[in-house]
Parts: C-alpha cells; sequence; structure tokens
C-alpha cells in the first residue's frame, strides 16, 4: 500500500472518521475545532470582559465636559465600564474564528472515540445556556429611575411549543427521500419561478408595510409613541425643506443623507404626512427586497428564499405595543426603517451581488462597495460604521489577501471608496451650502448619549440579549469554518453573508448596550432573524447530507430558533384592518402644528429665526420664514452647547427671535442661558402651549453658560 493510500485508510477522504477505529488517532475537522474551542474561548472572553472591560471603559469613553440642563441631568447615566465590557466581548467571536482557523492549520489529533462526545457536549452546553438565558429573561424586571417596571419575555410559551413542533417537522422532512425529491423540484430556479417568488416577496413586504402609512388626519390616531418619534424624523426632512444642509448647519439626529432626496421627492409630490410616510415606506420596501435578493443569491432557489425571507421580514417588525390594528413597530419609527437600516441592507444586498458575480468567475474591484460603505457611515455612525465593518469582513472571509499585494490593494480600494464617498457629499454641500461637511456633527450625539450617558439605561448581564449575541458569534464561526472547508468559489456567497450579518448585528448591538430598554432591543431582531435564516441553510444542508443520522445539539437548536423567528408571521397586519385604520380621521394634523398660529403673529416671512419647539422646521416651511435651528427642537437638545450652537448660527444669519417652550418636564429651561445671552421675553402664547418668543437686547453680545 502506497503512503497516500495508507494515510486515507487511517484518515478517509474527509477528516477520517469513516476508516478510524475507536482507539486510533485522527485529525479534527474544522468544524471539530471550533466547537471544542468554543467552550474554552468563552471562558477566555468572559474573563477579559470581567477584568479589561472597566479599563477599557475608563481608557477610550472619558468623563464628557458636556453642561446638561437640568431636565437632562434626571437622564443622565454615564456608564463606562458597562460599555467597556461591551468593546471587549465583541473579541470573543473574533477570538474563537481566529482560534479555529490558527488550529486548522495544524489539523490536531484526537481519538475518534471521543471526538464525538465532546463536540456534542460542547454543543449541548451552548444549547443550554441559550435555554437558561430565556429562562432569565422572562424573570427580569426592568426597574430605572423614573420609569415604572417593566417585564418583557417577547415569545410565549405557545410560541415554544409551535417552535419545537416545527423544528420536528423540518427535521422528519428532511429525512425522507420523498419529501427532499419534492422540495428539490419546487425550489428549481427558473425565470418565471424566480420573477413569480420575487413579486410574492414584494407583495408580502408591500402588506407589512401598510400599518407604517399615515395621512394628515390619521396621524393623531397612531400609537402615542410612533406619533411622538415622527416628529422628529418629519422634522429632519422639513430642515432640508426649510433650506438647512445636515452636516453642515443641521445635525440629523437619525439620518444626514436621507433627509436630502426624501426632501427632493417631497418638494415635487407634495409635503404632507402622506407624502412622507408613503416614501418612507417605498425605502424601507426596496432595502427590505434587497434582504431577499441576498436570500435567493446564497440558496439560488428564489422559494427557497421566500421561506427563508419571511420570517425575518416578520420579525424584522416584531409588536413591540398593539394593537394589531394599530401596531407599533420599527417600522412605525423611520428613525430605525428605513434612516438606519435602509443603508446596511442595500450595502449587504451590493456585497452579496459583488461575490456572487467573483463566484461567477467575473473580475470586479471592491471600490464601488467601500463608496456606498462610505455613504452610509455618513447618514448614521452608529449603524453605519458596523455595516462598514461588516462589508470588509465579508471580503475577508470570502476571499482572503493571501499576499501583501492583495491586501495593499484591498486597503488602497477602501481608502479610495471612502475618498470618493466624501467627495460626493462634499459636492452636494458644496452646491447646497456652500460649505464642506463638518465632520463632527456626524457624531454629535454619539457624544450626547454614548460618551456622555444622556438616555442611557444598564444592561441585565443575561437574557435574550445574550442569546443575540451567541447567535452573532455561530455565524461568524461557521463563515470561518467554511472558509477553511471551501473548494473553489461556490460557497463565496454564503461565507460573505454570514460574515458581514454577523458583524454588524455584533457591532450594532452597540445601541441596545448603551440603551438597554427592553423595546431598544428588538432593534437587534433583524440581523439576529437573518443570521438565523443563513445558519438554517447550514443546518438543513447538513441534514440532508446525513439524512439518517441524529440531527446535532447545535443543529436542533437552530432549527428551533428559527422557527421562533417564523412564528413572528402570526402578527401579519391584515390588508383590509389598515384600509379601515386610514378610514378613521380625526380633525386633529400635522399639517399646522400647534404654536403655529403664535409664531405666525411674530415673524415676516422671509425672516431668519429660532422655533425650538417640535415640528420648527415644518413650521418654518409652512410660513415662509427659515427655521434656523440646527436641531429639531428642545427635546433635540439637552445640553447648552447646543443652545450656544443655536445662537451662534441666529445671529451669523441675521436673526434675533428665538420661539421656546416652557413647561414638560423632558423639556430644558433654556430662559436663564438666553437671558445671559442677551435674549428677553417680548411675548408668550396664551392659548395653552405654552410657547414664547425671546428677542435680541440691542448689544446683547453675550454667550450662554
Amino acid at each position: 500500500m502506497t503512503a497516500v493510500g495508507r494515510t486515507r485508510a487511517l484518515h478517509g477522504e474527509n477528516g477520517g472518521r469513516a476508516a478510524a477505529g475507536p482507539q486510533t488517532a485522527r485529525a479534527l475537522s474544522a468544524a471539530e475545532i471550533a466547537w471544542l474551542a468554543a467552550l474554552p474561548v468563552a471562558a477566555i472572553t468572559v474573563l477579559l470582559i470581567a477584568t479589561l472591560g472597566p479599563l477599557v471603559g475608563d481608557v477610550l469613553l472619558p468623563g464628557s465636559s458636556v453642561h446638561f440642563f437640568d431636565a437632562a441631568l434626571r437622564e443622565l447615566w454615564p456608564e463606562p465600564h458597562e460599555q467597556g465590557r461591551f468593546l471587549v466581548a465583541l473579541t470573543g467571536p473574533v477570538l474563537l474564528a481566529g482560534a479555529t482557523a490558527l488550529l486548522a492549520r495544524r489539523r490536531p489529533h484526537l481519538r475518534a472515540a471521543v471526538v464525538e462526545p465532546l463536540v456534542w457536549a460542547a454543543q449541548t452546553a451552548v444549547v443550554a445556556f441559550a435555554i437558561t438565558c430565556l429562562a432569565i429573561q422572562r424573570g427580569l424586571v426592568f426597574a430605572y429611575p423614573n420609569y415604572q417596571p417593566i417585564t418583557k419575555s417577547y415569545f410565549t410559551d405557545a410560541t415554544l411549543t409551535v417552535s419545537v413542533l416545527g423544528a420536528i417537522a423540518i427535521l422528519a422532512a428532511v429525512r425522507s427521500p420523498r419529501v427532499r425529491a419534492l422540495a428539490a423540484r419546487c425550489a428549481r430556479e427558473t425565470t418565471p419561478r424566480r420573477v413569480g417568488w420575487t413579486l410574492a416577496a414584494a407583495l408580502l413586504i408591500a402588506i407589512w408595510l401598510l400599518h407604517v402609512v399615515n395621512t394628515e388626519h390619521t396621524v393623531a390616531n397612531e400609537s402615542q409613541p410612533a406619533a411622538y418619534h415622527l416628529q422628529f424624523t418629519l422634522d429632519e426632512t422639513f430642515a432640508v425643506l426649510d433650506g438647512r444642509s445636515p452636516l453642515v448647519n443641521f445635525a440629523a439626529q437619525y439620518g444626514s443623507l436621507w433627509p436630502y432626496p426624501v426632501a427632493g421627492i417631497m418638494s415635487l409630490l407634495g409635503t404632507s404626512v402622506g407624502i412622507f410616510t408613503g416614501l418612507m415606506a417605498l425605502v424601507s420596501g426596496i432595502a427590505l427586497l434587497a434582504m431577499y435578493d441576498v436570500l435567493r443569491r446564497v440558496t439560488r432557489s428564489s422559494l427557497t428564499a421566500l421561506l427563508l425571507f419571511a420570517p425575518f421580514l416578520a420579525t424584522s417588525f416584531f409588536l413591540l405595543r398593539g394593537p394589531l390594528e394599530n401596531r407599533y413597530t420599527l417600522a412605525t419609527i423611520f428613525a430605525d426603517y428605513p434612516l438606519r437600516f435602509a443603508g446596511p441592507w442595500l450595502l449587504a444586498w451590493l456585497t452579496a451581488r459583488h461575490l456572487d458575480g467573483e463566484r461567477d468567475g467575473q473580475d470586479s474591484r471592491p471600490w464601488p462597495l467601500f463608496v456606498a460603505a462610505g455613504l452610509v457611515v455618513m447618514n448614521n455612525v452608529d449603524h453605519g460604521v458596523p455595516a462598514l465593518a461588516a462589508v470588509l469582513a465579508a471580503l475577508l472571509w470570502a476571499d482572503p489577501p493571501r499576499t501583501w499585494t492583495r491586501a495593499r490593494s484591498l486597503a488602497l480600494q477602501a481608502t479610495a471608496g471612502l475618498v470618493a464617498a466624501f467627495a460626493l457629499v462634499s459636492a452636494l454641500t458644496l452646491v447646497r451650502a456652500g460649505a464642506l461637511p463638518d465632520p463632527a456633527l456626524l457624531v454629535r450625539y454619539a457624544k450626547l448619549f454614548a460618551l456622555a450617558g444622556y438616555a442611557m439605561l444598564p444592561m441585565p448581564v443575561l437574557g435574550m440579549h445574550t442569546i443575540i449575541y451567541v447567535t452573532f458569534a455561530a455565524a461568524l464561526t461557521v463563515a470561518t469554518v467554511r472558509a477553511l472547508n471551501r473548494e473553489g468559489r461556490q460557497d463565496r456567497t454564503l461565507i460573505g453573508a454570514l460574515a458581514f450579518i454577523a458583524v454588524f448585528g455584533l457591532a450594532s448591538g452597540s445601541y441596545y448596550v448603551g440603551r438597554s430598554h427592553p423595546e431598544v432591543l428588538v432593534t437587534s431582531f433583524a440581523a439576529w432573524s437573518f443570521a438565523l435564516a443563513l445558519l438554517t441553510v447550514v443546518a438543513v444542508r447538513r441534514l440532508a447530507a446525513r439524512p439518517s443520522r441524529w440531527p446535532e445539539p447545535a443543529v436542533a437548536g437552530c432549527l428551533v430558533a428559527f422557527c421562533v423567528t417564523a412564528c413572528s408571521l402570526a402578527q401579519t397586519p391584515t390588508p383590509w384592518s389598515q384600509v379601515k385604520r386610514l378610514r378613521d380621521t380625526s380633525p386633529v394634523s400635522f399639517h399646522s402644528p400647534s404654536g403655529e398660529d403664535f409664531v405666525a403673529a411674530h415673524v415676516h416671512r422671509g425672516e431668519r429665526v429660532a422655533i425650538l419647539q417640535m415640528l420648527g422646521h415644518r413650521i418654518g416651511t409652512n410660513l415662509g420664514v427659515v427655521d434656523v435651528a440646527p436641531y429639531t427642537g428642545q427635546a433635540s437638545m439637552p445640553a447648552y452647547e447646543q443652545l450656544v450652537d443655536t445662537i451662534r448660527i441666529l445671529r451669523a444669519e441675521g436673526g434675533k427671535k428665538v420661539f421656546i417652550m416652557i413647561g414638560g418636564a423632558e423639556l430644558p429651561d433654556v430662559r436663564p442661558a438666553l437671558q445671559a445671552a442677551g435674549f428677553g421675553p417680548t411675548a408668550q402664547d396664551h392659548e395653552g402651549d405654552q410657547l414664547w418668543v425671546y428677542g435680541a437686547h440691542a448689544g446683547g453680545l453675550g454667550e450662554a453658560p
């Protein structure tokens, strides 16, 4: 027997599981290495979190010098140690991926008889940990100062029961040769099928997005939190209509770039709430359809993609508050959909297209991806930077540069793309406002919230968020294993998609880490459910390759978790209930915001003023005056420095009047600061709106404290 023959007889073609006897040492596969390394790496990560987390927080997140108004001090909870622990926790999945890749080079050997029991024990421990976290979540009581205690379990006993039964049904289907053959025939891709199932996905998206559409006379009937948040995002667009330019003389809280095209379209179609909410739904719908196409490229089947996409769609819009007919979801908070998520989802699609083209042998350069990534970053930093990191991860995992020349080429193209993105935005702001973008405005709110601690809330040690973290760690590890085992280019898109969603989900989780409200955690459900959809593809393929064997604990856990997300489809809105909702009108609207008549009585057309109330920029647009305020009212201005910015811009543009709201525990009292800056009260609204106008005294040149 030749040396090669003896080696194959000893280890087998795929690592030796078939040919090795129970007492024979054999080389471990990459997947086995990952599982055997998982628990030690987890222990090391926990130790690093406990020991280095506070130090990292103190070094990277020093105390802020921001001077807050008294009303904001009640909401001020800096948490540098918690955020430092989160930054250290991000290294855990990377450590596991690195350990797997490093050990796979050496192919360590273990006795065949102990390999599978050890792997199953590690998987069982991970599944048991996830179940424990789910149980802990059910017992959590979120008791925040100034808030009523909150409990949130997310998934009911019925949901979990149905999910277990659904996982059993999937397992039974995969084990049946007849069902597998039928599924293969149904999933076979043809042009008519691709068009048909894509239209079905678009219809499903449209049905889900019906609940976000409102008109001027239905918005008052909207869920109170949704109506409240709408005022911020609506006014960011009206700021552009009113002549302001985000990243130059306006600090957008949620989206710095999306308001430009939305305002441009509204200037042509109309400036009503109906046009605005319709455009928000359209952008969200396009981004969601792009995610469906990512799944289609991964699975090479439009039907399979639709079956995976539907749970992702439903879980992305998980019900925050009812009733179902007039629901409150992330879709109704335009700060999330589309302002935060549309960019990353479109970027994920562009990345999948790039990897799909290279898989098919097309030579394409990645710099356009970084142009798009740069635009996503400049629109919103807290989700844009994770999206940029996700693109890099997708490219590195799908096709790692193996020479310094290729690594240098990737770095140069990334730099060129980001510079081009900044140049494009610069051209826009130069034409519109005659100035370059101000990078400080990109992180204005990050400094107030993340660094200074405004509106932050403490995070529980364990709970549903830990399950989400483990899911993303699993996605990155699976991407690593498949990258190590890959032959040719056939797995590029799946590997890239797994790496993208894992890195984006992990990094964008900082939003929940900062403000750890149970409703904020739902912002991670979209990335989490998409990661589960991709992991389910891997799990089902593994089951189909060995249909007669019992499913491994990790595979079974993945199927149950995917079925949990599928249960969210029970919340699908019925079109007729949404038609009825839109017919139920109210005389109250946002068309003429509260206080507009008072402002109108104290301004003349074309005047520059600062209107520091909700929808102040819409009031300015309606009245033909320019609201120069760089923020969307006092509710977005917890710090003295923001008032100083407002006064500086007002004076620079020749304005002399500031309209402020008096009263309301959440509103800062800016009167002392205005008086110190040389402004005094000149009139008060006696209609119950508590709106005052402060005018500049002659020669008043003081600055706010």
